[in-house]
């Protein structure tokens, strides 16, 4: 082997590149990493498994203890009626109208010749409001006139033709059929005449109805625009009212009605004034729809009161009557005449009342109850008859109101 052989291979062995090795500290280190973590993932499952179970188990002691406790009767808090005496008093809201009042025009149609009033006018009864154009209707009474004056003269000929007539035929000179025809002649003439008279009457009648006038005493509240308006026979033109006297129509329940009496006295208090009326008429009907009493009341009129206003009127009985006083807040929400009473059985029972509400709220209870009755202070929307109940400590009693006898 020559030297240059062996020079050959120890360069190409020199030139060959040499291969590295990877440390085992660094296997190590990443194998317990890999431990460590799944370590930790393992832990925070096996926490968040438990609190799951805590968190399941809570409810499940919530949910026996909601069904423990919806097994329970219903605890409420009931109050009673204090016993007292109360005036009754009804109020009466409604609006004034006057007990007189007419829209009124011409029977007849035409055009409007003359206005003798203004709005707000007092007129008295028959006053002259306005007149129609009456030149047509006075010709046409004119020439019926005439005709009476005409069928009159005929009838005084037919007269005279008769009384001629008779005495020739008594006398033999004329035949007797001359004396029927003259007498059926007069009697011709006659009911011309009658014909003519009733013709003249209407005539007149007619031009009376060119005049308007006024069908009581009262104020002109309406008038037409003006003269030379052609206007239809009935068209509403004026209006008239009598405010002397004013009436209140409105409604009360039927345990009002009860309190009322024909002739009772009514109080109106306004800005302007007090008046001092009665009770004019309580119907013994009942509105089938809203099951209410009609009433009216008559005000005279002191001069401040105003047809149209509404007003709110108020009668006070002669004679004080028993009654419960309770909180309003007995009241079933959503109702104003209903209670929730505990039974001895500790049910419920939901009662009607009649009462009234006192100034200061508190409830006027005159029918339904009575101070033995355990009535509940708050009761549900959902509270029904027959709900089973246990009654806490009674609310202290409330104290009377100003006013109310005890």
């Amino acid at each position: 082997m020559s030297d240059s052989n062996v020079v050959g291979r120890g360069a190409e062995s020199v030139g060959a590149p040499e291969r590295v090795k990877a440390p085992l500290a660094g296997v190590i280190a990443g194998l317990v990493m890999v431990g460590g973590l799944v370590a930790w993932t393992g832990t925070r499952i096996a926490t968040a498994t438990k609190a799951q179970a805590n968190v399941a188990e809570k409810r499940a002691v919530d949910a026996e203890r909601t069904a423990a406790l919806a097994k329970q009767p219903e605890r409420v808090t009931v109050v009673g009626g204090q016993a007292a005496t109360w005036l009754p008093s009804v109020e009466l809201d409604g609006t004034l109208t006057a007990e007189q009042s007419a829209s009124v025009g011409f029977k007849v149609g035409g055009k409007i010749g003359s206005l003798k009033v203004k709005v707000g006018d007092q007129v008295k009864a028959g006053a002259l409001l306005a007149t129609l154009d009456a030149t047509e209707a006075g010709a046409q009474a004119a020439a019926t006139a005439a005709q009476v004056r005409a069928a009159e003269a005929q009838l005084a000929l037919a007269q005279d033709s008769e009384r001629r007539t008779q005495a020739m035929v008594q006398s033999g000179s004329f035949a007797e059929a001359s004396g029927v025809q003259s007498t059926q002649q007069r009697a011709l003439a006659l009911a011309q005449l009658d014909a003519a008279k009733a013709q003249a009457s209407l005539t007149r009648v007619s031009l009376s109805n060119h005049t308007l006038t006024s069908p009581f005493a009262g104020t002109v509240t309406k008038v037409p625009d003006g003269i030379g308006e052609v206007v239809g026979p009935g068209a509403p033109l004026f209006e008239i009212v009598n405010t002397k006297v004013l009436k209140l129509s409105t409604t009360v329940s039927e345990h009002d009605a009860n309190l009322l009496t024909v002739g009772a006295p009514v109080a109106l208090e306004l800005e302007t004034g007090k008046a001092v009326g009665h009770i004019s008429a309580v119907l013994g009907t009942v509105d089938q729809q809203s099951r209410r009493v009609p009433v009216e009341a008559s005000f005279a009129n002191p001069g401040f009161l105003r047809a149209g206003a509404f007003v709110q009127a108020r009668v006070e009985a002669k004679n004080e009557i028993p009654v419960l006083r309770l909180p309003h807040e007995v009241l079933r929400p959503g109702s104003q005449d209903e209670v929730m009473v505990v039974l001895d059985s500790g049910r419920l029972e939901a009662r009607h009342v009649v009462l009234a509400v006192d100034k200061d709220g508190t409830l006027l209870v005159r029918r339904g109850l009575t101070a033995a009755d355990k009535v509940v202070a708050k009761p549900k929307p959902e509270a029904k008859t027959g709900d089973v109940v246990s009654i806490d400590a009674p609310a202290p009693a409330p104290v009377p109101a100003t006013g109310i006898k005890p």
